[in-house]
């Protein structure tokens, strides 16, 4: 496939895409005023492999707080990797009321709370994007599913290491927040 290929691919993923759910995988956290960027790199990010593809019968369902019923969040359980630079790496299927689904495959440094996206995609396929960037996690979780993916599940905040695999999916499974409850 060639990249000008990829592109229209991609060009007809986001027009046919409600605004809404393009809009929130393409949220600018660095409108988040708070965010202050670390001084020094001293992490060195591991080699990534990118999933081709996604699979609906592994999906999980998780809670964002103020969520009307516009949109239903998932993770693909047995994407949740921890990686030997420490990160957490998974893939994220967002669903609208229409049935339209955006889904990207994303990591968190737990420790300086940023977010980095590897590939966008539909509701089956992810094409990866090279040259992204380490991004401010926003800080509210009423409307931004990375704040209640960092806050509530994947990341322990007390230590800045990803929480156990196993609790965060339970704790999807139950809507609850791991080691809060």
């Amino acid at each position: 496939m060639t990249l000008k290929t990829v592109w229209i691919l991609l060009f007809a993923v986001f027009i046919a895409t409600p605004a809404p759910a393009r809009d929130i995988l393409l949220d600018d956290p660095l409108d988040d005023e708070e965010y202050d960027a670390p001084d020094k790199l001293d992490w060195l990010e591991g080699e990534v492999q990118v999933p081709d593809s996604i699979n609906s019968d592994d999906l999980q369902e998780f809670e964002v707080a103020a969520n009307e019923t516009r949109f239903r969040y998932y993770v693909e359980r047995n994407s949740i990797q921890h990686s030997a630079d420490g990160a957490v790496r998974f893939t994220l299927v967002i669903r609208s009321s229409s049935g339209a689904a955006n889904s990207s495959y994303e990591g968190f440094r737990c420790r300086e709370r940023l977010y980095k996206v590897y590939a966008y995609g539909g509701g089956k396929r992810l094409t990866p994007m090279p040259g992204g960037k380490w991004e401010p996690i926003p800080k509210d979780e009423s409307t931004d599913y990375r704040a209640t993916l960092y806050d509530d599940l994947l990341c322990n905040l007390q230590i800045g290491e990803p929480n156990p695999i196993e609790q965060a999916i339970e704790a999807m499974r139950n809507n609850i927040k791991v080691g809060k409850d």
